[in-house]
């Protein structure tokens, strides 16, 4: 925990000495900063979920940890204390079974005292100087858990990756009686099934990823590059207090199409009269996401896109969508989609759908396969998804990504992104009128806590 010789109070004539200003707290500094937060009854429920997970599983303490990559989006750290931030390559949080949680933040003096205020817990400390492995240890030990049995959460759902190397070589080092252990899926576990709270924040992220589609269709037009479109995108999203979780922007020639999905990295492309642009869209809010994918078209939609939009894609779409519904089995959709699209003579990419936990995650249901855990296999309430298809011409030479949001409820299902299905947005002409999937999240609030 800081020194309380950092306390502005004690210090605030002094604050030209670096030892004065590290890890400071206590200051008025950003006492007046608005954050949309989750309440303060969400992460009771949440950390008190990790300790029933914790106690099931002998564990003493959960290093959770995240980091800003598109694989990650903050993981357990912006789950556990709502902190999202661009700062080291991954962020550290301790939970224990019983005490007090406490977030190893990198950057101390007045970037520290700025997230106190953001964040959902009071427990604040810096991460000396990129010791993360150290200050973990230090508090571990102030817990008294420093022969504990202490679980990793990954921070990164690819490989699955969980800390820097340093990092843990630290806590090695200076908890050698600690045992570790490495818990790939314990975000899934305790994020696939949402709360309302968790459910409005989504909505909310549909409605960002909507204005971000409508971003760019009131963009595109002959002369406007790629990245161009990606800019116009990310000014709606911001604009409306989100963030950008992944944007993918591609456009082809309609006449000679060389794409079948969106690019990662938008291009320098040059629209032309007679283009398609296809974008896949996350985007997030409050940490959490959702997503839309819908073609547009520069001019309008020529023959053969427009006849295989509303004889495969749509139909094969809502072939898959009809499937959403609480008890139904995640195998009934794979069967769903195996035939969604060779039935209508084309073929697809393997992918149709995916889970959210805060992002992308488990499980993932292909024409020929699903993967996931048990407790996926059927659909409840609580259970969010994307549908993600991208039907394909029987050679391979054109497709068209398509994807939508939902969640699961008791009775059947939400749309969390519910734009317009059946048309191919020509850019430049009226755009459909969106509705809110549900009412807007709670009003922004100031928490102005601070460390004691």
């Amino acid at each position: 925990m800081p020194n309380m010789a950092n306390d502005w109070n004690a210090v605030r004539y002094e604050l030209d000495k670096s030892s004065n200003f590290a890890e400071i707290c206590n200051s008025p500094w950003y006492a007046d900063a608005v954050y949309n937060k989750f309440s303060d009854k969400e992460f009771a429920r949440r950390h008190a979920s990790a300790r029933e997970l914790m106690a099931r599983d002998g564990l003493d303490a959960l290093i959770l940890t995240g980091n800003c990559n598109i694989y990650s989006h903050g993981s357990g750290v912006t789950w556990a204390s709502g902190l999202f931030d661009m700062r080291g390559m991954c962020q550290y949080m301790v939970l224990p079974r019983e005490g007090e949680p406490t977030l190893i933040y990198p950057h101390p003096g007045c970037h520290i005292e700025a997230v106190r205020k953001m964040v959902s817990i009071r427990d604040v400390c810096g991460g000396q100087h990129g010791h993360y492995g150290r200050a973990l240890a230090e508090r571990l030990t102030e817990l008294g858990l420093q022969a504990g049995r202490i679980g990793i959460a990954a921070a990164d759902r690819t490989g699955p990756e969980y800390m820097g190397v340093n990092a843990y070589q630290e806590l090695r080092h200076y908890l050698p009686q600690a045992t570790f252990v490495f818990l790939p899926l314990l975000l899934h576990e305790l994020a696939h099934r949402k709360s309302a709270e968790e459910i409005r924040a989504m909505a909310k992220a549909g409605e960002l990823a909507m204005k971000a589609l409508q971003a760019i269709a009131a963009a595109a037009r002959p002369g406007v590059r790629d990245y161009q479109l990606e800019a116009a995108a990310t000014h709606a999203v911001l604009d409306g207090g989100g963030r950008v979780h992944l944007m993918m922007i591609a456009s082809t020639s309609m006449r000679d199409p060389c794409i079948i999905f969106p690019n990662p990295n938008p291009s320098g492309r040059v629209l032309r009269e007679g283009d398609i642009i296809l974008s896949e869209l996350a985007m997030s809010y409050m940490g959490y996401s959702a997503k839309i994918g819908h073609p547009i078209t520069v001019g309008p939609p020529t023959k053969k896109y427009n006849t295989f939009f509303k004889n495969v894609v749509v139909p094969g779409f809502r072939t898959i969508q009809g499937q959403l519904k609480p008890g139904n089995t995640l195998e009934a959709v794979r069967k769903a989609a195996a035939g969604a699209f060779r039935q209508r003579g084309a073929q697809s990419r393997p992918i149709c759908m995916h889970g959210l936990d805060l992002i992308t995650s488990l499980p993932f249901i292909s024409v020929d396969e699903v993967k996931g855990e048990p407790y996926d296999m059927t659909m409840q309430p609580g259970m969010t998804y994307s549908i993600e298809i991208t039907p394909v011409n029987p050679n391979g030479t054109f497709g068209i990504f398509f994807s939508r949001s939902y969640a699961i409820t008791g009775t059947g299902v939400l749309e969390l992104t519910p734009f317009p299905i059946d048309e191919i947005i020509v850019a430049g002409q009226p755009q459909p009128r969106v509705r809110r999937a549900l009412k807007p999240a709670a009003k922004s609030r100031k928490n102005a806590r601070r460390r004691r």
